[in-house]
């Protein structure tokens, strides 16, 4: 369990992450660069980014006006299935646009339709590993049968699986699976979009420790051991979601927060996704 912004998580290929994360999905222009530039200036260390959020540039221009070295920094950026034939090209536009010289991670963001294609890309991220264009490589939405034919085809298991989970969704046999294999968790989503802001057991929990229900969720998040990586573009939303460390769920807490489970997904099935036409 991490117990502040910098502390960092062991991969399984060695390499470091830290515990608590910032997204950057669906924002764009000054607004994700100075977000970011906000993030990292309040203690953030590890940028999630992706191909598909399409503001790289401007993730990058905040990462570059922070004031922080990249050595320092964990930028993770994620391959859309579109590229899984050229993920070679799909990562070095990454660089440019990130204006970093390598990624601490980079991930399949989804596992695609297509076996083969997704076979093909992931051995493709393991060649750039080894050149040392990518720290660690990872995958985002993958399920067990997935994960398990990767493990078949290449005798490793990714270090990172990115997923949606918050208390409705904990997706707890994966999560399971994926821990008994020393698979790092990522949440995505992991406050479910504000659904918890006026709900009454996360509300008592809140008062007891001065925090929002926002916050008991993340806190609920890192003490389970999963990075999560919630965004905003507002300086004192950044801070607040950061500020968690000063306090811990009991046991009785974690099991409350835990029966919230109600298979409520709020984002796209890993089999049908993406469809056709975001494949262009």
């Amino acid at each position: 369990m991490v117990q502040n912004l910098s502390e960092k998580i062991t991969l399984a290929d060695g390499n470091q992450i830290p515990g608590f994360g910032f997204g950057c999905y669906n924002s764009f222009g000054d607004e994700i660069a100075d977000a970011v530039r906000m993030a990292v200036e309040n203690g953030y260390r590890y940028i999630d980014s992706a191909t598909f959020y399409g503001n790289e540039d401007a993730v990058g221009k905040g990462i570059a006006e922070c004031g922080v070295d990249h050595s320092e920094l964990f930028v993770l950026s994620k391959t859309w299935p579109n590229a899984y034939d050229k993920v070679e090209q799909s990562v070095m536009n990454n660089l440019k646009n990130l204006r970093v010289e390598y990624l601490d991670a980079m991930l399949l963001h989804w596992p695609g339709t297509d076996e083969t294609a997704r076979l093909h890309a992931f051995e493709q991220g393991l060649r750039l590993k080894e050149k040392g264009v990518i720290r660690s490589m990872g995958v985002s939405n993958f399920q067990m049968d997935q994960l398990e034919r990767l493990y078949e085809e290449f005798g490793i298991w990714p270090v990172i699986n990115e997923l949606e989970l918050h208390p409705n969704y904990q997706q707890r046999e994966l999560a399971a699976f994926c821990r008994e294999r020393n698979i790092q968790l990522i949440a995505y989503s992991p406050i479910a979009r504000g659904a918890y802001v006026d709900n009454q057991e996360l509300l008592a929990i809140a008062s007891r420790y001065g925090k929002s229900t926002a916050q008991v969720v993340l806190r609920w998040h890192t003490q389970k051991g999963i990075i999560p990586i919630p965004k905003s573009s507002h300086e004192n939303r950044i801070r607040e979601n950061a500020d968690i460390f000063d306090f811990v769920l009991t046991d009785d807490e974690l099991a409350a927060v835990d029966a919230l489970e109600c298979n409520g997904r709020m984002g796209q099935d890993p089999y049908k996704f993406p469809p056709a036409e975001l494949m262009k």
